[in-house]
């Protein structure tokens, strides 16, 4: 579930199945995007012109990639050179004084392919004090070394600037995509920079066993200038990881992660983790497989960690699949949960440790010789010394509360060569307690529905996206403020004419006056109404 505040172009989370965005694991290209100091990634900082396709895997993956994989993983993957050479310039300019541009490169030549691009986004924003600035690159190269190995560089680097309007002074029940516009705050401004870079090796040992060793560095750099005052935080990330993979069905391997915060006001700190994992698919049967996966994470700050999970696939046919999990998984402590500078030592927990939660989920899908694929799927998740924060300690944080997370899910596609289509339904119940009877946990909207659609015509190609959430609420058993549902749709034509593609449409065609979240000091955070949108790429080599 994707989250926005203040306007398109500023903070933006996801989290799935009733799990936060401090809960699910956020990946560029395989490289882990490092956490600000609250455990929140900002996808927005990702380059939206490089990516290809979003790789979603809900569920418990702590077995695999260890902490803050409850929710499950979000992999962003960037386009990949193939053979040849190709160089492109895109523009596209938008409502609100909105402009990107956008210039890419891609070489594949023998045994190197490489890939770069810059691209930069303005915008002048919906609300007052909107405005936002956003710069993008991204390399990539990949040589072949060897017989069947691969040697390979990936960089990722973002800055940005943006007003923080905070929310605006205007009911929600006023709003009629001008009056919201009024901001709470003129001069609040926030400077962001995210830098990622990666080494991997990839060898073959024998015929059936390979390694592969990767080296990874991250910081996110974070300026707040309120007119309270200026705050200035980094948070580091240095990875390590030597795996062994066995006749492409096994791995084995440990990750070594150290995390640093450089912060003004929180001091300097850091976390260290060295996980230990192994998986194996075994294959009984003809369709039949399955997966055990053991990953050992033994810390320094907080208690060593054990994730077992077992996924399990039957697929008789080339239509009728069938799939289950389950596992644990577990959140770590963030820095602002082990060091916040506002609680006095005295009401700080002695002995915070990992959330942790037992899930179980099963799915049947059916893709039938007509082009229609049907899905359908439940899934559960108990959740365990659940990290909150006490009133009655200073708002420290502590293992108070016991939840679940519990849901349907169920999908429906056709595909054909001219025309396209899938509709998504998700219903979803979250609940925690911290003593006496559950009460549902805030921001945790019942039902969501996508609705996706695409035609090609001799005229122009044609995509559309809707989406609808139900209400949710600030605080737990529908307290604080309430978010009214909401339903968006976004229409898009375009044309491929040789080496130039144009196109033209609208987010928020129907020009819905809503809000993702909100809370209780500042009010609601609105969304613009309709955006109009226009471009044009040009593929010059």
């Amino acid at each position: 579930m994707l989250r926005r505040a203040n306007g398109s172009a500023g903070l933006a989370t996801a989290g799935l199945r009733g799990f936060s965005s401090k809960q699910t694991a956020v990946f560029y290209d395989g490289m882990r995007v490092p956490a600000d100091l609250t455990g929140t990634v900002d996808i927005s900082a990702l380059p939206a012109a490089d990516i290809e396709r979003v790789e979603i895997l809900p569920g418990a993956w702590s077995s695999v990639q260890g902490a803050n994989a409850e929710g499950g993983v979000i992999n962003f993957v960037s386009r990949t050179p193939g053979a040849g050479a190709r160089a492109a310039l895109g523009t596209t300019l938008s409502s609100y004084g909105g402009n990107a541009n956008t210039v890419s490169f891609m070489s594949g030549n023998g045994r190197l392919k490489t890939s770069a691009l810059a691209s930069r986004e303005a915008s002048d924003g919906f609300q007052r004090n909107g405005a936002a600035r956003k710069e993008f690159f991204t390399g990539k190269a990949v040589l072949a070394v060897g017989e069947g190995g691969t040697l390979s560089f990936s960089a990722l680097r973002n800055n940005s600037e943006n007003g923080v309007p905070g929310g605006t002074p205007v009911a929600v029940a006023d709003w009629n995509g001008s009056r919201e516009r009024a901001a709470n705050s003129l001069t609040d401004l926030q400077r962001s920079s995210l830098g990622l870079a990666r080494a991997a090796l990839e060898m073959p040992l024998t015929e059936n066993v390979s390694y592969t060793l990767t080296a990874q560095s991250g910081v996110n750099r974070l300026f707040s200038h309120t007119a309270w005052s200026d705050e200035l935080t980094r948070t580091l990330s240095n990875r390590g990881l030597l795996s062994l993979s066995f006749f492409n069905k096994g791995e084995a391997g440990i990750e070594y992660e150290k995390d640093l915060l450089k912060s003004d006001t929180y001091g300097d700190h850091y976390k260290q983790n060295t996980g230990i994992f192994s998986q194996w698919t075994l294959e009984p049967l003809k369709g039949l497989s399955f997966t055990p996966s053991l990953r050992y994470d033994r810390n320094v700050g907080y208690a060593d960690q054990t994730s077992p999970r077992l996924a399990v696939v039957y697929a008789p046919d080339a239509v009728w699949k069938f799939s289950a999990q389950t596992g644990r998984a577990w959140q770590a402590p963030t820095f602002a949960d082990l060091y916040n500078p506002w609680v006095p030592a005295a009401d700080r927990s002695p002995n915070l440790k990992p959330e942790y939660s037992w899930q179980t989920q099963a799915g049947l899908s059916a893709a039938f010789a007509a082009g229609f694929r049907v899905s359908v799927g439940a899934y559960y998740s108990d959740v365990r010394d659940r990290i909150a924060l006490d009133p009655a300690k200073s708002w420290a944080a502590y293992n108070l509360d016991s939840a679940f997370n519990e849901g349907l899910e169920a999908g429906l596609d056709y595909k054909s060569s001219a025309f396209s289509a899938g509709l998504g339904y998700v219903h979803n119940i979250s609940k925690g307690r911290t003593s006496g009877g559950y009460k549902e946990l805030s921001f945790s909207p019942r039902h969501r529905f996508t609705l996706n659609a695409a035609v090609k015509t001799p005229w122009a190609d044609v995509r559309s996206k809707s989406y609808y959430s139900a209400r949710q609420y600030t605080a737990a058993d529908h307290g604080g403020l309430k978010l009214p549902s909401y339903f968006t749709a976004d229409l898009y034509l375009s044309k491929t004419l040789e080496r130039f593609e144009i196109f033209a449409g609208a987010d928020n065609i129907l020009d819905a006056h809503y809000a993702q979240t909100a809370d209780t000091i500042n009010g609601y955070y609105p969304l613009p109404g309709r955006v109009l949108k226009c471009g044009l790429s040009v593929r010059f080599i």
